[in-house]
């Protein structure tokens, strides 16, 4: 008795086909016959149509390849695999890219906005300790001023109140 012995990605590869009902899935056969172009959006006589194979489908068939230990590699015959070259250019992107908030070719390094309260921060610390160190003086100079605005105490008071009556 003889055993055909055969790949775990061949047979992850034959258990899905199973489940698909024994023949290659649309996707599949549509990656097998146009590659990339499968997975681009196509200008038609002015008019977008959409890619032949979906990203939710695209992602289902990588994350298959990854399970299979097929990625890095397709077979077009088989339908096995798949090529890194297909990833979308989102994967591909490096931390630079991500960091700029400028999306043209020299990408700026700038710091998030925040919110203004933060942004201000050291300003109004600064401020306030500059109103701390005057802060004496014009608690000093007010309470002058208060002392300057009572009558001196003695008899001339006296005299002024009286002399000023009741109001009725």
């Amino acid at each position: 008795m003889t055993f055909n012995l055969i790949s775990p990605a061949t047979f992850i590869y034959c258990r899905e086909q199973r489940l698909s009902g024994g023949k290659m899935r649309s996707a599949l056969r549509k990656l097998c016959q146009h590659g990339i172009e499968a997975l681009r959006p196509q200008r038609v006589n002015d008019r977008w149509r959409k890619p032949m194979v979906s990203r939710r489908v695209a992602a289902d068939l990588r994350k298959a390849a990854i399970r299979s230990g097929t990625y890095g590699t397709f077979d077009a015959e088989t339908g096995i695999g798949w090529d890194p070259i297909w990833d979308s250019p989102q994967r591909r992107r490096g931390v630079d890219e991500i960091l700029g908030s400028n999306q043209s070719k020299i990408h700026s390094i700038r710091p998030p906005k925040e919110h203004k309260h933060d942004r201000t921060r050291e300003a109004r610390a600064q401020q306030i300790e500059a109103l701390l160190a005057q802060a004496d003086d014009k608690i000093e100079e007010f309470r002058l001023e208060i002392e300057a605005k009572k009558p001196k105490p003695g008899i001339e008071e006296v005299f002024k109140k009286m002399s000023r009556g009741t109001r009725n």
